[in-house]
């Protein structure tokens, strides 16, 4: 019976999990992107593409601006669904894995950098493969 309702419990989890991640969300770099252009800069100009709603692109833009490392997010450019461009200014400096994870944390399905789209894992595991 233990097994049963665990079984039952981890399903309704990942059912609700997916259910809150965009099927199709894609955050766009539109800056050129060149090696090491993560670890050296701060403000990001981006865009997203992929919401349902206005309300469902509010909810997310709001959950990225409660990390603690985002100075600003500043949102332009929104159509009726509430798909946008976007000002992102960190706090700081970080790697571009940092921002797979950020990404993955946020319900991401793409990541578009330079005109190549990738899932956040297709990512993790080209740099695994280039070590």
């Amino acid at each position: 019976m233990k097994k049963i309702f665990s079984i039952t419990c981890l399903a309704i989890l990942m059912l609700s999990a997916k259910a809150y991640a965009q099927s199709n969300l894609t955050w766009k770099v539109k800056d050129n992107i060149q090696k090491g252009f993560f670890k050296s800069h701060t403000t990001f100009n981006t865009s997203f593409t992929g919401f349902t709603s206005k309300d469902q692109a509010n909810k997310f833009f709001t959950k990225m601006r409660s990390n603690p490392e985002v100075v600003s997010a500043d949102v332009s450019n929104v159509d009726a669904n509430g798909n946008c461009d976007l000002k992102l200014v960190m706090k700081e400096t970080h790697d571009k894995m940092y921002y797979v994870g950020l990404a993955q944390k946020l319900g991401v399905a793409y990541f578009e950098v330079n005109g190549k789209k990738q899932t956040p894992d297709e990512i993790v595991a080209e740099k695994r493969n280039k070590k």
